[in-house]
Formats: structure tokens, sequence, C-alpha cells
């Protein structure tokens, strides 16, 4: 069987490269991230959550409407090098609900396991490269730590029994528990070594990626975490202590440190993270708020008023913005659009004046969509720039 695990490792540590991971928020922005790295001629990993795209059984996923095999059959589609990784995001029970909350509707955990498995087995059946495996929505609902790595292996050794000969996967582990600051090294090294331990007595794979807080933290349009701050919080250490010592941590344990929640950080943090040697890092709602304000923008200067209320008002009414909103948050119904507008961009209604601007635009001299494509491109580069791709010293 190849061993992607090895594969991607190898080639991650020999080019210093921080490998990306591109939260398909639509279908320009996925194009946009697969045209890119085969211009670059690196990977960049796709990393769908199941409420973006999910098997077929449960209902596809709010980008494109996509279920699991029409996502994968599209990226194949427009990826000529095969520098794709198709790479599942935050895999566990409760994963695909609305609300991580819960409620008197959820699934028990019998259910939900039942669940997640099948929805991996899609993944696995449509080629996906890297699964991220995280049952930590089960600490909401009273489970222990213990039985969170359980659940892990459990669904680990299911992915196992469902691979074939020619081709496997790889495993992530570990969670984003979105924080200020970063977790505390040993217990993070306590967390990882159990894990690792019950997955060596059952002989199943050890992941290639550890899901480690760095202290980056995404709320509204920003990323308000201890990472890119000038001054280091109250009770941590700054990144030029914490991140050599996590790493070696990660690598003495034979995994790759991961980040997630790399959102909206300066120019200079980003460099940082290929200085320090931080191995990959996720990047989702910057993409979508990036696309959301060039379509806005668009109807702007194409006079398109009501359209602009259209948008805003479904926008706004559809409240997906509110698990992004601070607590006291003091903003207006614009900024609401701006950080949630990317969940309409498959409503009918929302499809039609889109296309409607499109060919307004064309009378007025205006590509709508390559204007709003540049945007996403560059906002998907300034990472990849700053990652280490097609830097060849």
């Amino acid at each position: 069987m190849f061993d992607l695990s090895e594969s991607l490792r190898s080639r991650i540590l020999s080019s210093r490269v921080t490998l990306l991971g591109v939260g398909p928020m639509s279908k320009l922005v996925t194009t946009a991230a697969v045209e890119l790295a085969n211009e670059y001629r690196f990977p960049v990993a796709l990393i769908p959550s199941r409420r973006q795209v999910d098997a077929e059984e449960f209902g596809g996923g709010y980008v494109e409407n996509w279920d699991t095999e029409a996502f994968a059959k599209y990226v194949r589609s427009i990826d000529r090098g095969g520098y794709a990784l198709l790479s599942r995001d935050h895999s566990g029970p409760w994963q695909g609900l609305t609300s991580p909350e819960p409620s008197i509707a959820d699934p028990t955990l019998p259910n939900a396991m039942l669940e997640v498995k099948r929805s991996l087995s899609d993944d696995i059946r449509n080629g996906f490269d890297l699964l991220h495996i995280d049952p930590s929505l089960a600490l909401l609902r009273g489970f222990t730590e213990d039985d969170v790595d359980e659940m892990a292996v459990e669904l680990i050794a299911h992915c196992v029994g469902e691979m074939t000969p020619d081709r496997g996967c790889a495993f992530e582990v570990g969670t984003d528990e979105q924080d200020l600051a970063p977790d505390p090294i040993p217990l993070s090294r306590g967390r990882l070594r159990k894990l690792l331990a019950k997955l060596d007595h059952y002989r199943l794979p050890r992941p290639i990626f550890y899901v480690v807080q760095t202290g980056t933290k995404v709320m509204e349009a920003r990323n308000i975490g201890s990472f890119d701050q000038p001054i280091t919080l109250q009770g941590s250490l700054p990144p030029a202590v914490h991140l050599p010592s996590t790493l070696d941590m990660c690598m003495a344990e034979g995994v790759l440190l991961k980040e997630h929640n790399a959102d909206y950080l300066s120019d200079r943090a980003l460099k940082w993270h290929r200085k320090y040697g931080i191995h990959a890092a996720n990047v989702a709602p910057e993409f979508g708020v990036t696309e959301t304000t060039a379509l806005l923008e668009v109807f702007t200067d194409l006079g398109m008023v009501r359209e602009f209320e259209t948008f805003t008002q479904t926008v706004l009414e559809g409240g997906r913005w509110a698990k992004w909103m601070l607590p006291n948050s003091t903003a207006g119904d614009l900024e609401r659009v701006v950080i949630a507008g990317h969940y309409h961009f498959s409503d009918p209604a929302i499809r039609e004046i889109r296309e409607k601007a499109a060919e307004l635009g064309v009378s007025q001299g205006m590509d709508t969509e390559e204007r709003i494509r540049v945007r996403v491109r560059d906002s998907i580069k300034r990472y990849m720039v700053a990652f280490g791709y097609g830097d060849k010293s």
C-alpha cells in the first residue's frame, strides 16, 4: 500500500514549506487553491468540514451543494498535476451538526458514531488522502478525555478496515480548541502519548499530524489569539519560546505539528511559520470573507442596490454569523454579512443575482467573476508565499 504519510512527511521536512490547508468555502476558492498548487508544484490540502461537504446520504453540504463524490470528482478534474490533497476536517461524532452545542434532537453516541463511520467510509471510497479524526465534541456531552481517545481509536480502526490494498490515507488527530494562548507542552505531550500508546496497542497507524493550539483564535473577521500579538498575554510564553519546544515535542513523538485557525494573521506572523518550522496550517473563513467582500464591491460599483439588499437580508436572516461574534460585539449588520456571506453562495436567489451582476458587468466592460477570482487568488497566494511555496532555496 502506498504510504502517503511518509511521502508527505518527507516532502514537508525536506522543503521546509508549511503545508497550507484551504477551506473550500466556495467553488471559486476551491478552484483557485488547486490552480495555485499546480502553479507552485507543491501540495495544498483542501479541508472541507462535514457541514461544507458530506456524503449524499447526509444531504451533502452548503458549499456548491456538493456531496463528497461530486466534490472529489470536481477537484480531481481540475488537478492536472495531482497536487491537491483531499483532507477531511473535523470528522467525529456530532461534527456534522449545524451547532456543536447539545440539543434534544442530537443522536446518541452509538448513532453518532455509526453516522460518522458512514461518512468516513464515503471519504475513503472517494479517494480522500487525509482524515482528521476529531471526537472532541463528546467533551461537551460529559464524556472524558479517555472516552475521546477510545472514540478516536475506534474511528481510525474503522478507516483502516475500509482501505484498499492499492491506496490508503493518512490521519490527523487533536483538536483546535480555540484559545488565546497556546497549549502547555506537558498537557499536549501527555494527551498525544496516551493516544499513541492506544494506537500502538491495537497496531493501528500513527497519525502524520497532531493539531496543537499555538495561540490562534478566529473571531469575527480577525485573529485575536496570542500568536500575532506584540505583547505576550499574561500566563503564556511568547512564540519564540513555546513554538520550538512544541515542535521538539512533536518530532520526538514522530508526528508533525499542524496549526488550525491561521486566518487573518499578519504577513510577519505568517513568515514566522516557516522560520519556526510549523509543518502545516489551516485557513478557511478568511477566504470566504475575501470573496464576499469582493462580491459586495461588485454590487456597489454596478449600482445594484436592490441586489445588495437581497444578499444582506438573506445572510442576516440565516444567522450563520452568530458563531463568529465576540461577546458584547459591536459589529454592525454589514460586518455580519461579510463574515457569513459565503454560507449562502449556493442559495438559488444569490446565484441568480450573481449571474445578473456578471451580465450587467459585461455591458459595462467589467468581468465581475474574474475580478472576484483575482482577489481570492491573491488572498490564498499571500499564505503560500509566506509559507515557502515557490521558494527554490
